[in-house]
Parts: C-alpha cells; structure tokens; sequence
C-alpha cells in the first residue's frame, strides 16, 4: 500500500461523505486505504459511512479523543500495518483531482519527511486559508505569508518551510519512527505546530506543494472561531506550546504576548461574531487550564520510537 489516508470524525457524516467522494474520484495510479478514526459520534455517523463506504477501515473509540489522538490511533494502525506515507486529513475537505498524487510523487523523490498543499477555502475558492508557513519567534506564532491571498498574488514555486497545517499532512513513516507521533497534551490545535517543529529539529525537511490544491469547508473566522468550544482549546494549546517548547525566559516572553495581543484580537473577534460572555469566559479558562495541565514528556511510551 503506497499511503494509509487517515480521517478522524466527530459527527460530521455529511461533511465526511463529501471528503471521502472527492478521495475516491481523484486518487489514480496510487495504492491507497483510508481510515476513519471516530470520536464516539452520536449522529449516525458510522451507520452511514459503512453503508454508504464498506470498503473502509473504521476504528471507533469509546470517547471523544480529541484530534491529535484520534489521528494518533489510525497512524499507530497504519504504522503497525506496513504503512510508509501516512496522510492526515480533515474530514472537511474536499481536495482537487491531482493533489494526493502531487504530494506523494514530491515526497517519493525528495529528502524530505513532510509535505503540504496549498488549501482554499471551500467558498471562496480562489483565496487560500492556508499554505506553507514558518514560527516567528517574535510573534509567538505561526505566519502563512499566502494567508487570505488570491491565487494570482502568490508564488507558484515548491519550497521548504518549517510549518504545514495538520488539515492536509503528507507523513514519511521515517518521521514518526524518529519523532514520534503527534503529542497527545494538545485536544485540539497546535499539535501540527508542534509536530512540524520536532521534526525539522530532527533534521526533516518540509515541503509545501502549492501545485497540489485542496479546499477547506471554514468559514471567516469571526464567525467560525468563536464559539467555547473552539476559544478554550486555542487558548489552552498555545500556552501548552509554549510551555512543552521553550525555555521560561522565551515563555514568559510568549505568555505576555498572549495576553496583551492575541487576547485582546481574540476579544474583537468575539464581538464580531459570536458575541458571547461564555467565549470570553472560555478563552480566560483555557488560558488557566494550559498554565497548569500536567505535561507528558516525548519519551512517554504514547511516542513509539
């Protein structure tokens, strides 16, 4: 099997569908399986997908994992199956007809261990949500310089970059074998930061692909990124980054940053989209809970070497 495609879902069946269908009518000349991880869903997601998709591989966990493990059970699957090119992917995108064979003939020659496509949003499918990126240390924070681009503002050559967006993650199996899987600490967000981070301090290169094209179903983030649920786990992931990757000087530094820019940006949001106490409430607690969640190590045995 050339590449084991990995999908976590959390009641999403429709969205999920639509992945799989864009999956199956562009995938050619690869040797493929996909997983699908879900979360405990309760909206007939797996009753659906099994009808609908028989030749897929479930894995149904008792609770909701969160995304960096849920994605960690289908790899440590794939892994123990053989796999050398493992692809992590959301299950609310749809990607275009050449992009997995692009990124696989990219990694196949080339020394790198990661590579990425260029990703739009499902809406507006011309202007890119994300693409190849790199951590400013000076921002505490990851910069995508094609971020909210049109397509015909940005630069169409391949290049290496020290961040790719977990949403579409092209993985060697060497990578995992040397750097481990994605750490478990983080629920939701920031696990890909960290993973792009372990891996070129091992000495990988990552590749974004801009040739390879996908697009995401996410709306504008005022009104997509404000809800709780999705405030408290930004909150709390990027000051467990901080924590599980520097030092208290650096820290410090990133924890002060935090609170007087990215809180105060995060506060705008809230009254631009969803305009509730309980989100600004959740983004103070998921401040608090980063500060003081006990943290796993990387030697943990979670980490197969």
């Amino acid at each position: 099997m050339d590449i084991t495609i990995i999908i976590v879902n959390w009641n999403t069946k429709d969205l999920l569908q639509n992945c799989l269908n864009s999956i199956y009518k562009t995938v050619q000349d690869i040797a493929f399986e996909i997983i699908v991880v879900d979360n405990a869903s309760h909206d007939g997601s797996m009753e659906k997908l099994e009808r609908n998709f028989p030749s897929l591989h479930f894995i149904e966990n008792p609770v909701n994992y969160g995304f960096a493990k849920g994605m960690n059970v289908g790899s440590q699957y794939a892994l123990s199956q053989g796999a050398e090119y493992v692809f992590l992917l959301n299950n609310d995108a749809v990607i275009d007809i050449d992009c997995i064979k692009v990124l696989f003939s990219m990694l196949k020659d080339d020394s790198a261990g990661i590579a990425g496509p260029r990703i739009f949003y499902y809406k507006q499918p011309q202007k890119v949500w994300q693409g190849g990126g790199y951590f400013s240390r000076l921002k505490t924070g990851v910069v995508v310089p094609e971020k909210n681009k049109l397509i015909d503002k940005c630069n169409e050559e391949l290049r290496q970059v020290t961040f790719l967006t977990g949403c579409a993650m092209l993985i060697k199996r060497e990578v995992f074998e040397k750097v481990g899987l994605l750490d478990e600490d983080y629920f939701l967000y920031e696990e890909d930061v960290d993973f792009c981070l372990w891996a070129a301090r091992a000495g990988f290169k990552l590749l974004y692909v801009p040739s390879a094209k996908m697009w995401h179903k996410i709306e504008t983030i005022p009104k997509d990124r404000t809800s709780p649920f999705i405030l408290y786990h930004m909150a709390r992931s990027r000051i467990i980054f901080l924590r599980k990757n520097f030092s208290w000087p650096y820290f410090l530094y990133g924890l002060l940053i935090h609170l007087l820019l990215y809180t105060p940006f995060r506060f705008l949001q809230i009254i631009l989209g969803s305009r509730s106490l309980k989100s600004v409430w959740a983004w103070l607690h998921g401040t608090w809970a980063g500060l003081w969640q006990p943290l796993q190590s990387r030697s943990d045995s979670s980490y197969p070497r």
